[in-house]
């Protein structure tokens, strides 16, 4: 047991560094973003951040988590796959954090809007973004939070 304690905190530990990394990196490209555009890759930095923090999360609340769970199927799923932070269950694992007392629905959402923009830019209708500013605005928001 003492092993798969261990190797859950170097787990814990290395999602940790990974997202004040890509937060450092966002925050450094911040800055550059106006002068060269690069707000879609400063969009997917942050991102990283918020799912890396979410599975460091995940990994360190597994016993509470699954205590939430509805049936064994998403016990299961909480056991075997949550912890990779997929995003398609990145707001119903922030729902399910903050019935335990940590409340990461907002990062999450800001977190998910970026994500759309990395992907299709200013697409309207795949996009909530119109302009830089307003990606700016929200990619700010996330590293600071």
């Amino acid at each position: 047991m003492k092993e798969i304690y261990k190797i859950r905190e170097e787990y814990v530990e290395a999602r940790i560094i990974e997202s004040l990394s890509d937060l450092l990196l966002a925050r450094f490209m911040e800055g550059r973003v106006q002068k060269e555009g690069y707000t879609r890759n400063s969009a997917g930095k942050a991102f990283s951040a918020v799912k890396a923090l979410l599975s460091a999360f995940v990994v360190t609340k597994e016993d509470k988590l699954v205590d939430l769970a509805k049936d064994d199927r998403e016990k299961k799923w909480i056991k075997e796959k949550a912890h990779v932070v997929p995003t398609h269950g990145m707001y119903g694992l922030a729902q399910m954090l903050k019935k335990i007392g940590i409340d990461v629905i907002n990062l999450v959402n800001y977190a998910l809007d970026l994500h759309e923009y990395q992907h299709n830019g200013f697409e309207p209708g795949f996009s909530k973004y119109t302009k830089k500013g307003q990606v700016l605005e929200d990619l700010i928001t996330v590293v600071k939070e």
